[in-house]
């Protein structure tokens, strides 16, 4: 299978509909309790679209913040991330998965992370891990419509 196949398969608009450890995990990443309860809250949808000269789009879209980031596979790019600092970020597949890694530019010890996506149904679901804590989010795929990007 080639790797615009194994893409397509992400290529779609997807809602946050539940999650598992999402408090945890972000909790073992220092992050206060507010703030978790502000992302907690927040609405997110995921758009995964491909472009015609081979690169493709993720949007997060959110009710606190939007992210929009154009790449292809295995090419590292710098952008601003979630969290509103700058990061570089590379998008793979590994065996049917595809793979978001970020690392923030302002932190010289920052080991990064690893955003695993796969497709399970009408559903995206995103993985993530670090030494203390795993978590899973599922996003619920939306029917299609003809303005994908809003």
């Amino acid at each position: 299978m080639s790797s615009t196949e194994a893409l397509s398969k992400f290529q779609g608009r997807f809602k946050l509909e539940r999650s598992e450890n999402f408090d945890e995990y972000l909790a073992s990443k220092g992050v206060n309790w507010f703030l978790r309860k502000m992302i907690g809250f927040a609405s997110v949808t995921k758009v995964f679209r491909p472009e015609d000269d081979g690169r493709w789009t993720l949007q997060n879209l959110s009710s606190k913040k939007n992210t929009t980031h154009q790449w292809k596979l295995g090419e590292e790019f710098e952008a601003e991330g979630l969290d509103g600092k700058q990061h570089r970020i590379r998008f793979d597949l590994t065996d049917g998965a595809l793979n978001e890694h970020h690392v923030r530019l302002d932190d010289p010890t920052d080991k990064g992370e690893t955003y695993h996506y796969t497709i399970d149904g009408d559903y995206l679901v995103l993985a993530m891990q670090n030494d203390v804590v795993a978590c899973k989010r599922w996003f619920k795929r939306e029917p299609e419509t003809s303005n994908i990007s809003q």
